[in-house]
């Protein structure tokens, strides 16, 4: 499992042959004899005396086929050495130029093979040699949801999902289980989604997946694919088919006009065989001609379903983005003397179901994101109208959830004023900028029940934008979310967000808590920054 590759000579002579006979009689057998030697290995035979070099590069789940395939290879003089990396990681190469690409690549997505090929020229991508279904699998002593579906199992605490970023079976089980997410009623849509921050965490490398959590030290639902349930072998451990429809992985040949012709047909041929396809059977693949499963569980031929349309995998990977890219927000709640107020959604108190929705956010959201909070009415301190409870910081850093946590438990005793909300806003906004993380959205998120009231004085609205204005810039963009509860409506709150600067991807938004479900919308607009569809 930990080489990245062996050097194959194929067309060479019965002398060639005869050494590798003695090799066989010290102890060392056949042809991976000639690869212990190491890649770049050559030899020189009287029939084939400059054999050409092809390197072909696939997945480390396709590696062992291929290089048994390529053994097959009798009629091209050429040195096959098989190289294994993620398919993201090779369709970098032929993007950035061709520069380190391979003659002859199998990735695991077909799609992912087109998509390249669109955008590089001379590029041909085949039929698939092979497909291998993507399975959930469930080790013993864990318990699979029923029915199962994507959307619902990925958000589960028991669930270890392979970082989409670099796995295929990770952005198909993420890309469905989203959309499947997506397209539910509201109310179900928010509570799934609520529990989508906390996949961060349960994030894994795809190749610990059967030897660490397949029931070894912790046993956790995951997908996978069936060929590599069949190819480690571990005991105990079953398949469950989901009920939503799953992209099969799919092994098309890609090949580019530079390739040399003969030896990558002659790989072709060898992939396509009847003794090509019995040895992807037997690495646990289905083929063209037998789309029978592989492993007891495993879905019959007519549940594989068509490769997804980029629309499908491009929205996966935006809302992918927007989970795994790090927040960071302040936090900024009305603390004037109306918050006291019963809410109009029920649970209390205005104040109460501010702090309940800002609690969820910062549970929500996962160690790597960085959060604050404020407060503000009029004149908390002099003439200033917020306090700073706690300074933005990581939630996984020196006890961070536990301060943000208490300091949210001691609003109610912090009530009085009026509300100072344009100065306020003006503050937090410098505020973020600041201590602006380029890596991360920056974000302000206000709560208040009432449109500016200060007493004091303080900034007009025009006064606010201009000041707005003057601070921006487009290289350091800021999101402000003006949450609207109890006494505020979104017609009143809209001036407000338009005076926020746009430049750079920045600018304003009003959310408005009007029925309970909206409480946990919050947290879904803070997790993916933006408005959830109604």
């Amino acid at each position: 499992m930990g080489r990245h590759g062996g050097t194959v000579q194929r067309g060479r002579s019965a002398s060639v042959l005869g050494v590798l006979g003695l090799a066989a009689v010290l102890g060392v057998g056949g042809w991976q004899a000639w690869e212990r030697l190491g890649p770049g290995t050559t030899t020189t035979a009287l029939t084939c005396t400059s054999p050409t070099a092809v390197r072909v590069t696939t997945t480390p789940a396709m590696r062992d086929a291929v290089e048994a395939a390529v053994r097959t290879v009798t009629s091209a003089c050429a040195t096959f050495t098989v190289t294994a990396e993620p398919a993201t990681a090779t369709a970098r190469r032929f993007e950035a130029g061709g520069t380190g690409a391979p003659a002859a690549w199998l990735p695991d997505s077909r799609l992912l093979a087109e998509q390249v090929a669109s955008g590089t020229q001379g590029l041909t991508v085949s039929a698939p040699v092979a497909v291998t279904p993507v399975v959930l699998a469930v080790p013993k002593g864990t318990r699979a949801p029923n029915p199962v579906r994507w959307g619902q199992t990925i958000v589960t605490e028991a669930c270890r999902l392979p970082d989409p970023n670099t796995s295929t079976v990770g952005s198909v089980a993420l890309m469905v289980g989203l959309a499947e997410i997506d397209a539910m009623p509201a109310a179900q849509r928010s509570a799934a989604l609520s529990g989508v921050g906390g996949m961060l965490s349960r994030v894994v490398p795809e190749d610990t997946l059967l030897s660490v959590h397949a029931g070894q030290s912790d046993a956790s639902l995951f997908p996978t694919t069936e060929q590599q349930v069949k190819a480690a072998a571990v005991a105990d451990l079953t398949v469950r088919v989901p009920a939503s429809a799953t992209p099969p992985l799919e092994f098309p040949l890609v090949t580019s006009a530079s390739s040399p012709k003969e030896p990558v047909a002659a790989l072709a041929r060898a992939l396509t065989s009847t003794a090509g396809r019995k040895l992807l059977r037997e690495a646990g693949f289905r083929t063209p001609d037998d789309l029978s499963p592989v492993v007891d569980g495993g879905p019959p031929a007519e549940a594989l379903t068509a490769t997804p349309s980029p629309e499908q995998v491009e929205a996966a990977q935006q809302m992918w983005a927007a989970i795994d890219r790090p927040t960071r927000l302040l936090t900024v709640i009305d603390t004037s003397g109306s918050m006291s107020n019963p809410s109009a959604v029920g649970g209390g108190s205005r104040i109460a179901v501010a702090s309940r929705a800002a609690s969820g956010a910062v549970q929500l959201l996962a160690d790597h994101n960085a959060v604050g909070l404020w407060t503000f009415s009029t004149a908390q301190k002099g003439t200033r109208d917020w306090t700073e409870l706690e300074p933005v910081a990581r939630l996984g850093a020196n006890d961070q959830r536990s301060k943000l946590s208490f300091a949210l438990g001691s609003l109610g005793s912090r009530l009085g004023g009026d509300t100072g909300l344009y100065d306020t806003l003006d503050a937090a906004y410098a505020s973020v900028l600041a201590g602006y993380d380029p890596q991360a959205v920056n974000l302000v998120a206000i709560f208040t029940d009432g449109v500016n009231d200060d007493t004091t004085g303080g900034l007009s609205l025009a006064a606010l934008r201009a000041d707005l204005a003057k601070r921006a810039d487009a290289d350091k963009p800021v999101t402000v979310l003006l949450i609207g509860m109890g006494g505020v409506d979104a017609k009143a709150l809209a001036p407000v967000a338009a005076a926020v600067p746009r430049g750079g991807g920045g600018g304003g938004a009003v959310f408005v808590i009007s029925t309970p479900q909206d409480i946990a919308n919050v947290y879904v607009t803070m997790l993916l920054r933006r408005l959830p569809k109604g």
